[in-house]
């Protein structure tokens, strides 16, 4: 048996079984905000033998947090008047979005995954890896800027060489459309029916289309400028 890394996520105690020191090190560095050192014995015990990529980490525990009501989604998400959640599909943006936040000191929820789940004042988004994968670096914010939030709206990202547009969609049937794809469904049929009533809750939420450029990127309060235009738009 490889180095061992006790994780307690939200409630699941998972014990991990690294083959090799710089797996432990890499989950280490990804779900940082879960390590326990404390001497519980772990609900569920977790081989892992890394194929790719340390986030393939997450397919082994998605399952076991969907049993408790916890579901993931390909999403990045941070704090402004609330949880803002960007969604769309790989390099539409929204490890920048996330990076962006953090440089505009934006508390962060995650990036790549985003876990939710239903309370009783809404849908909570809550954090889940604690580094952000940029195209030419790996970033690894302080512990202390992840933070759950409670879900104000969702940001469809999509990256162009225009002009920065923002379309509020309005359509539910378009919400659902975009949304669906970047779930991460569970292969069990029950947690399936509880699943599409979650995401018909997430479509009460707004949405916006938001199509950027390297504008963004290139000026401090360009985000600051997109959101603030949303946020006094909804009202």
């Amino acid at each position: 048996m490889g180095p061992i890394l006790d994780l307690n996520i939200y409630g699941l105690r998972a014990r991990i079984n690294c083959h090799y020191q710089k797996d432990r090190r890499d989950i280490s560095r990804l779900l940082k905000l879960f390590l326990d050192d404390e001497a519980t014995p772990a609900a569920r015990i977790i081989d892992f033998r890394r194929k790719e990529i340390p986030q393939e980490i997450g397919g082994l525990l998605f399952p076991h947090l969907a049993r408790m009501g916890i579901w993931a989604m390909h999403s990045g998400g941070f704090h402004f008047h609330g949880g803002i959640l960007t969604i769309g599909p790989s390099n539409c943006g929204k490890s920048t979005f996330t990076y962006l936040a953090m440089k505009n000191g934006f508390p962060l929820l995650s990036d790549d995954v985003t876990l939710m789940r239903e309370g009783a004042d809404g849908i909570q988004l809550l954090p889940f890896y604690s580094a952000i994968y940029l195209r030419d670096k790996i970033v690894a914010p302080k512990k202390g800027l992840f933070k759950p939030a409670m879900l104000r709206c969702l940001l469809v990202l999509s990256f162009k060489n225009g002009p920065v547009r923002v379309k509020k969609i309005g359509k539910r049937i378009e919400k659902l459309r975009r949304i669906t794809p970047q779930f991460l469904w569970s292969y069990r049929q029950a947690e399936q029916k509880r699943q599409k009533q979650f995401v018909e809750k997430m479509c009460d939420y707004p949405a916006y289309e938001v199509c950027w450029n390297s504008y963004v990127f290139s000026k401090d309060n360009a985000l600051r400028e997109i959101l603030d235009g949303i946020v006094q738009g909804a009202g």
